[in-house]
């Protein structure tokens, strides 16, 4: 290399780096968060009413906006069954292991890319026998064998930041996908909660019928006798008759949605139903949270997973806009072989065996039909989509938590007036039982109290597990509870403290999960759950 062409071979150097830092990525324009301080219309709900006769199911809520949501929310119902049985779905779910795997294959994707960054270097032995023909130079045939052995290493110099668009791109999927285990995990949460305050309440609800039944049933004696003796009508005995057959028509769908509700928790727990060992649930063992932590709107775009899960998309998708722009520019590739030939081994390594050689190709397309321009616009307009998609996840977000800061408010108005009717009718029935009996009204009048009693306590029934279902409903709405930085992409990372990793020992069933065996009336042996 001469003095005079030095300074050339420094310029193509400079320009060379100089290209590699381009990027053809557009600026990054996620929407803020809506410039909003509450979720609902109207004044602020600071708390809801209480119905003080009905104790802890009937206690006012107070919200607490601004204040974080533990990770372990569900734990504020405190309810020891429902703690257990998040913490066996949590271990035991194939939902959150399918979860996990789909994030484990985007990051090795990402891995798999990322490796174009580095050069790549083969390495090339080679040993071959050859005859070659003496006719084609005149000679006699000859045989000899050649030993080659090269190292060859190709780099693609990523002038234009294609390559980098790719990895930016595979690094917000990567990313998507854990929020998506996130969610995932959350889910899953809130569903074994709900469904196991629906087994509570539905356990309630047959316990309330079987009750109502039986009252039913000494009414129809009372009936019957008063018939008997000449004091009542044969049509009284068969009203009576169809209402309690009515009252009994009931029981068989309540539990029937008993068995439903105990098959779904079997199903996220990740057991077979008829294996499934589920506690009695109870829903007077419920501790309705008096606190409610309320996120503030400026904080719920950056705790639900959705939300972030649809920023990470907004990042791929803006990275794919780049490459597609980056296509359009040549792709250059460095590449070189070095190494030794010879026909005899222990000559292999001498200097006069030494062979190599270096290229350098640029590819461009100089006429592909517009391919290349509408993939560019086909990639900006589904980035314009996929911010469309965004801006509706953040307000179907909102909505939910208005839908769930309302549905409380307006859950314990309604247990209050529920409440009040009860009471009502309860004392109305017994009135009309003693009124019956001294024969002071008429039966239509005792049938009428009946019914509006059997309907006024499933009523309320109905109401308090309503509101333990929408005070989950609302900590899945605001996203859960804070998920610390130090949370990685495993499940011992991604769970909480309290559940144990995959290699640790399994998770150990609770006290009411074990089965025991007693001896039947035939002398088999039969499992109590």
């Amino acid at each position: 290399m001469t003095r005079k062409t030095l300074p050339g071979v420094m310029f193509c150097v400079g320009l060379l780096l100089l290209l590699t830092g381009c990027s053809f990525e557009p600026p990054l324009h996620v929407p803020p968060a809506p410039p909003v301080a509450a979720y609902t219309a109207g004044s602020r709900i600071t708390r809801t009413a209480s119905v003080k006769s009905l104790g802890d199911s009937g206690a006012a809520q107070h919200f607490a906006y601004g204040r974080s949501i533990t990770s372990d929310w569900w734990k504020l119902f405190q309810s020891p069954q429902v703690n257990a049985l998040i913490r066996l779905a949590v271990a035991h779910s194939p939902t959150l292991v399918a979860a996990e795997a789909t994030l484990d294959e985007a990051h090795q994707n990402l891995k798999a890319v990322q490796g174009v960054f580095f050069p790549q270097v083969t390495l090339n032995p080679l040993a071959q026998r050859e005859r070659q023909s003496g006719a084609a130079f005149g000679g006699k045939n000859r045989t000899f064998t050649l030993y080659t052995g090269t190292v060859n290493v190709s780099y693609a110099v990523d002038i234009f930041g294609l390559n980098r668009m790719v990895t930016r791109s595979l690094q917000a999927q990567e990313a998507q996908q854990r929020y998506a285990v996130r969610e995932a995990f959350l889910t899953l949460e809130g569903n074994t909660l709900a469904i196991a305050i629906d087994a509570a309440s539905l356990r309630s609800r047959i316990q309330t019928t079987r009750r109502l039944i039986a009252g039913q049933r000494r009414i129809l004696r009372i009936v019957r006798r008063q018939y008997q003796l000449g004091a009542g009508t044969y049509l009284d005995v068969v009203n009576q008759k169809s209402q309690l057959a009515a009252t009994e028509a009931t029981l068989p769908p309540l539990l029937q949605s008993l068995a439903v509700a105990r098959h779904a928790l079997a199903i996220l727990l990740g057991v077979i139903p008829s294996q499934a060992r589920l506690p009695r649930l109870n829903l007077r063992r419920f501790r309705l949270p008096r606190t409610l932590p309320v996120s503030l709107p400026s904080t719920l775009v950056r705790q639900r997973p959705d939300i972030l899960s649809a920023q990470a998309q907004i990042v791929a998708f803006n990275a794919q806009v780049g490459e597609a722009i980056a296509q359009m520019y040549p792709l250059v590739q460095i590449s070189g072989d070095i190494g030794f030939e010879n026909g005899r081994i222990p000559n292999f390594f001498n200097a006069s065996s030494v062979i190599w050689n270096l290229a350098a190709s640029a590819a461009v397309t100089l006429f592909d039909g517009g391919t290349l321009r509408a993939r560019k616009r086909a990639a900006q307009a589904a980035l314009r989509a996929i911010v469309a998609d965004y801006q509706t996840t953040v307000l179907n977000a909102f909505a939910q938590v208005a839908d769930a800061l309302r549905a409380i408010q307006h859950d314990a108005q309604t247990l209050a007036y529920d409440q009040q009717a009860y009471v009502a009718a309860r004392a109305a029935w017994r009135l009309a039982q003693w009124q019956y009996q001294a024969g002071a009204v008429a039966y239509v009048t005792l049938l009428t109290a009946e019914e509006q009693y059997q309907k006024s306590r499933l009523a309320v029934v109905a109401a308090q597990a309503q509101r333990y279902k929408d005070t989950a409903a609302l900590f899945v709405a605001l996203g859960g509870g804070w998920w610390p930085k130090q949370y990685g992409s495993t499940r011992a990372a991604a769970t909480r403290p309290a559940i144990p990793a995959p290699t640790a020992k399994p998770v150990e069933p609770p006290a009411w999960a074990v089965k025991t065996k007693t001896a039947g009336r035939n002398g088999q042996e039969t499992a109590n759950r």
